[in-house]
């Protein structure tokens, strides 16, 4: 596939074309040119073609059509035009080689013409300069001998005579108009009288058959004579009835723009074929970056577009369209001479150019600079964002860091999209029709769309619009505003910032590998720190390993193993500072920029931006770790990569980092002590006791700090170590301060748990188990008495038992452990009753054994009467107050019966009430188990001697709690916990004995909603 330059042959000083040269001044070519000559380069537009063809026609006589005005700014193709249509009605053979399809055209021979340009003043006036071309000089002599005056209709019909056709063209007369409206006439101006003898040519024209006007109008540019001329026009057109016919010559939004770039400016282009491949590849790109939603456009329409507009791109005429309006752009000319700049770009490229488009422009090129400026008048915009001779724009500097010239084609691009001077003119790209003008067979969208990105964080005169249009402006935007806030921060603030913020990124919140951190500090300040604990000190990288100052700090620091420094491989602090200013500037700009204001989404984005890349630079340039280590006896500071891996997804974790990075071959730091316990005791051994078997745990903790072999462990690690340590029988604490290890040898203990409550005959069963007392331990007991080693030994460490009073002795059989004191268990009494409703009487009971004592009338019953018979109670409702006692062992409870013929349980509604139940009270199922800690949560109800059951043999939990008064919450918690081990629906049963409830309505409400049943004497109150 051939690039333009060797598949396009341009025309002779193509690359020269200038605005001034193209000027055609009617009154001299048209009798002075080459028709054959001036038609090779000029192709013939819509406009000119109706002009021609309904001119021609008028010329022969044959339509009313007279007046011909032609719209469009300066420098549109009108007096091409004009010339052209000219050169045909005074040729009859040229219109046969040229026209000479078109109706009418050899209905005559040669037609007069008069030709008049209105930036001339000659003092005959038009109508003088014209009559003198029709070689009718003196009909007119008398209307501007004696001052101006206009011919009148009748003048302008005897001026007309004959039958030869007679075609009038008037090129440029809105500034003839405004230059004679400042000259005044009587009570008037000159302008009148012209305006006046321009109305009465127009209605003399109509009234003769083969008379033609052509006069060319300057819109948006001279707005009297504009408006002069269409008033005359407006007169003739109510006098006679007839419009003028508005013609545009050149439409610059079509392909016509193509065909007259490519006449005037190439003399060869490729063979068809040869653009079909081109179109091709660009369809196939396109294709591709449709798919990969980065354009919008079809490529098949492209491809369509590039057959018809090379070598230029589909997308030129669009841009240009953006700006044509541009007072001082002079359309078809202006375009002319823009595209001979652009051409220039190419030719003198050095890159591979496959369509032309307007990032091709060269802003290197002084005479492509100049054009584009004096279009927009943004010199500053192309200076400081796209070129300056010292390679210092935006644009520039992102390419000679990349190594590409992404960031110039996106910046040319857009400054061209945005050189429209109109008020509310639509500007710029977006980022869809911007990548689409980009693609090309050898570059991605993505290149682009990156340069772009990076172009937008730094560029100071890029805006974008709420519908996402991107273009340049005079007024600095955003970015600029942020840089100058950036330039201006107080260095105070900047250093305080970046501290600041480094403190963030490595908070240590765990404290497993220090306990502090120190961003960028004053050595004295970090040497008081390391006294006390670890300390992660952030230190400017200066070149050195490690750097400078931490080795001069190391080498005189006592607690060398306190110290960890995180730094780098070479100094670039100065990105931080750069980094950290932008963020100053972001956090100042948003106490300035409210809500809904057009720079606030710009913004947020920004602070965004600005953030990441302060945490960026911060992780490139702070990537290296150095902790304390130890070579053949010499204390160093070992460097080590800090960990670069983390969830983009989460916030960045500096500790977290750190410890990865320590907690990695070579290990620094232990965190699973546990996992960890066999070769942390043996360093701690070898490196903290040293030779002696006990020293003062201050001495140990000292030695931690110091001892730069020895490992790291998190906060409070040391005693972890030390409680393992002690469990497992290796160290003991003295409890004088000192640790030891060596310990002495142990004492046996025993522990005794009740494996059931006492039951109505006092009967408990207790499980024993021993401590220190080896693998084949002997437990001794004694039933109220004393227990010695001659004492019954225990055969399978349970015993069920009704005494008072048990003690144990364990004896280790190996004398390896000492045997220790006896433990003495000590049962509890069991009041129960037996009421018989009928007689209503109440027998009292007390397990294993002991005296009873009672009162009715709610007096102390330690002093009431002892018990010897049943209690006759009467009808009424009855509580029977009870208290037992045997050697020193008591226990109390009330009783409460209802009246006679009663059932239910008297219960007083506003007084605390506990439920003690001599049986378990029994919550059957899943369901009813979590409904009733549901409500026992809501009404702070607690419970006694519950058991859990979970699941069902052989997968199945016994949970029992015994005397222990626990809460709702609580018992939740351990099913939920329980309940991991088996599967989701497996059965939860609960068992209790005792309920304590706020109120005695609140345990009514429990029992019935839970259907749990309450016998006499359950219920207790004060």
């Amino acid at each position: 596939m051939q690039t333009i330059k060797s598949a396009c042959q341009l025309q002779p000083k193509a690359l020269e074309i200038n605005v001034g040269d193209q000027i055609e001044q009617l009154d001299q070519i048209i009798h002075d040119t080459n028709g054959q000559d001036f038609f090779k380069k000029t192709f013939i537009t819509d406009g000119m073609r109706n002009l021609l063809s309904k001119g021609m026609t008028r010329l022969a006589g044959k339509t009313n059509d007279t007046v011909f005005h032609l719209k469009q700014a300066m420098g549109g193709g009108k007096t091409h035009l004009m010339v052209g249509f000219g050169l045909l009605a005074k040729d009859s053979t040229l219109r046969q080689t040229q026209i000479g399809s078109m109706p009418y055209q050899s209905d005559f021979d040669s037609a007069k013409i008069a030709a008049f340009n209105g930036r001339n003043n000659p003092h005959t006036y038009f109508w003088g300069e014209i009559a003198r071309q029709l070689g009718k000089e003196s009909l007119f002599r008398e209307y501007w001998e004696s001052g101006a005056k206009a011919p009148d209709e009748h003048s302008w019909i005897n001026l007309f005579e004959g039958e030869e056709p007679i075609l009038i063209l008037l090129d440029e007369m809105p500034p003839y108009f405004h230059y004679y409206s400042t000259q005044i006439l009587g009570h008037g101006t000159i302008a009148d009288v012209i305006t006046r003898a321009f109305s009465n040519m127009l209605t003399a024209a109509q009234k003769k058959k083969n008379v033609c006007i052509v006069v060319s109008d300057l819109e948006a540019a001279y707005d009297t004579g504009g408006k002069l001329i269409q008033r005359a026009l407006d007169d003739a057109t109510q006098e006679l009835g007839r419009a003028e016919v508005s013609i545009t010559p050149v439409n610059l939004e079509s392909n016509e723009i193509y065909e007259i770039l490519r006449k005037r400016l190439f003399l060869s282009l490729p063979e068809k074929s040869q653009i079909a491949e081109v179109a091709s590849v660009y369809a196939s790109r396109l294709a591709e970056a449709a798919k990969a939603k980065t354009v919008e456009r079809s490529a098949e329409a492209l491809a369509n577009d590039i057959e018809s507009t090379y070598p230029f791109h589909p997308s030129f005429k669009n841009i240009i369209a953006l700006f044509k309006e541009n007072e001082k752009f002079k359309q078809t000319r202006g375009l002319m001479e823009l595209v001979s700049r652009l051409l220039k770009s190419v030719w003198e490229s050095k890159e591979d150019v496959y369509l032309i488009g307007a990032q091709h422009f060269d802003l290197s090129i002084h005479d492509v600079r100049e054009k584009l400026a004096e279009i927009s008048d943004m010199r500053d915009v192309i200076s400081r964002d796209l070129w300056d001779s010292t390679d210092s724009a935006h644009a520039q500097i992102i390419d000679i860091n990349s190594g590409y010239h992404y960031a110039k084609q996106v910046g040319t691009l857009l400054l061209t999209a945005s050189l429209s001077t109109a008020v509310n003119s639509v500007k710029g790209l977006t980022e869809s029709e911007m990548l689409e003008c980009l693609i090309d067979p050898t570059n991605q969208g993505s290149d682009y769309r990156n340069a772009f990105n990076e172009f937008q964080k730094f560029a100071w005169y890029l805006h974008q619009t709420q519908e996402g249009r991107n273009y340049f402006s005079y007024q600095e935007n955003l970015t600029k505003k942020l840089q100058g806030y950036a330039d201006k921060a107080p260095q105070n603030k900047v250093d305080e910032l970046i501290r600041h913020r480094l403190a963030e990124m490595y908070n240590p919140v765990t404290k497993e590998a220090y306990e502090k951190v120190l961003p960028l500090p004053e050595m004295d300040e970090a040497e008081a720190v390391l006294k006390t604990g670890r300390a992660l000190l952030i230190i400017s990288p200066d070149g050195k390993n490690p750097p400078g100052v931490v080795n001069n700090f190391f080498k005189g620091l006592v607690n060398k193993n306190n110290l960890l420094v995180l730094t780098g491989d070479k100094s670039s602090i100065a990105s931080i500072e750069k980094s950290a200013r932008h963020v100053y500037a972001v956090k100042k700009a948003n106490t300035e920029i409210p809500e809904g204001h057009p720079q606030r989404k710009e913004l947020d984005e920004k602070i965004a931006q600005f953030e990441q890349d302060f945490q960026t630079t911060v992780l490139t340039v702070f990537d290296k770790l150095l902790f304390p280590g130890n070579n053949r006896g010499e204390d160093m500071l070992r460097p080590k990569a800090l960990d670069g891996t983390y969830p983009s997804n989460e916030p960045y974790n500096g500790e977290r980092q750190v410890v990865k990075t320590l907690t990695s071959d070579p290990i620094k730091l232990y965190t699973q002590i546990t996992e960890n316990f066999s070769a942390l005791l043996a360093r701690a051994e070898s490196l903290l006791f040293g030779s002696q078997d006990e020293v003062r745990k201050t001495d140990l903790l000292d030695k931690m700090k110091q001892k730069t072999q020895m490992p790291w462990l998190p906060s409070r690690g040391f005693d972890q170590l030390a409680i393992e340590a002690y469990q497992r029988g290796l160290w003991e604490d003295l409890e004088n301060g000192y640790i030891t290890k060596k310990p002495k040898p142990k004492t046996t203990d025993v522990i005794i748990s009740e494996d059931s409550s006492p039951d109505d005959y006092g009967t408990v069963r207790l499980k024993i188990d021993v401590v220190n007392a080896g693998n084949n331990s002997r437990i001794h007991y004694a039933e109220d008495s004393d227990v010695s080693e001659s004492s019954p030994v225990l055969s399978d460490n349970t015993l069920a038992t009704k005494a008072l009073q048990v003690q144990f002795l364990a004896v280790d059989p190996t004398g390896k452990n000492l045997t220790g004191a006896p433990k003495i268990w000590k049962n509890r009494l069991t009041l129960r009753n037996r009421f018989d409703s009928v007689y209503r009487t109440v027998e009292l009971f007390v397990s294993p054994k002991g005296s009873i004592k009672y009162t009715l009338d709610g007096s102390e019953a330690r002093n009431g009467v002892d018990y010897k018979d049943p209690i006759h109670i009467g009808d009424d409702e009855t509580t029977v107050y009870v208290f037992a006692e045997y050697e020193g062992v008591e226990v109390k409870r009330n009783f409460t019966f209802a009246k006679s013929g009663s059932e239910e349980v008297p219960i007083i509604k506003d007084t605390p009430a506990i439920l003690f139940s001599p049986l378990p009270k029994r919550l059957d199922s899943s369901s009813r188990t979590y409904e009733g800690l549901k409500m026992a949560k809501e009404k702070n109800i607690e419970f006694e001697h519950v058991t859990l059951i979970v699941g069902s043999a052989p997968k199945v939990i016994h949970l029992s709690l015994g005397e222990i008064k626990i809460s709702a919450e609580f018992i939740e918690s351990q099913l939920a916990h329980l309940q991991t081990l088996l599967s989701p629906d497996s059965h939860v049963i609960m068992t209790f004995k005792k309920a304590y409830t706020p109120t005695g309505y609140d345990l009514e409400k429990f029992t019935k909603q839970l259907g749990i049943e309450i016998g006499n004497g359950e219920v207790e109150q004060k």
